[in-house]
């Protein structure tokens, strides 16, 4: 046993030593380069990623057409969840995932839309072309005054 470790010390130290060195120089790589860089090795080592799921919010744009009301306690969205992949440093600012936007100003009665989740940047990884089902309804005034009567 005490032959293993004698025989060819010196040899075993630089070995060593030049294993330390290509180490320090490999993580000092790492963490050069520009976002997409450091992203896309967050993407290659998996022991600094972490997965989670995030709700999704719908983005909306304008207002209903005059005489109509948007009931947003109503809206809904399906799935209303989505796992996204990323750094677990990442993943502690991100609180939710949006949708495109849709413009309301235009309708006059309650739609159905599916529609894409936005990216949420470099180094997040979620399904490519994530789309949700959107409900929105819009009432007349009118008949929001009848039913709450």
């Amino acid at each position: 046993m005490k032959q293993l470790v004698v025989k060819n010390f010196w040899l075993k130290v630089l070995a060593l030593f030049l294993a330390v060195i290509v180490w320090l120089y490999v993580v000092g790589e790492l963490n050069k380069g520009t976002p997409d860089e450091k992203s896309l090795f967050d993407r290659i080592l998996p022991s600094r990623l972490a997965a989670k799921e995030i709700p999704i919010k719908v983005a909306l744009v304008g207002k209903p057409r005059p005489g109509y009301h948007l009931l947003s306690e109503e809206i809904s969205v399906k799935p209303s969840s989505c796992v996204i992949l990323t750094s677990r440093n990442l993943l502690k600012n991100i609180g939710y995932l949006t949708t495109e936007e849709i413009d309301i100003s235009e309708f006059t009665k309650s739609i159905a839309k599916e529609i894409k989740v936005r990216p949420v940047g470099p180094g997040v990884i979620l399904e490519k072309d994530f789309y949700v089902t959107v409900v929105i309804p819009i009432r007349k005034l009118e008949e929001q005054k009848q039913v709450t009567q």
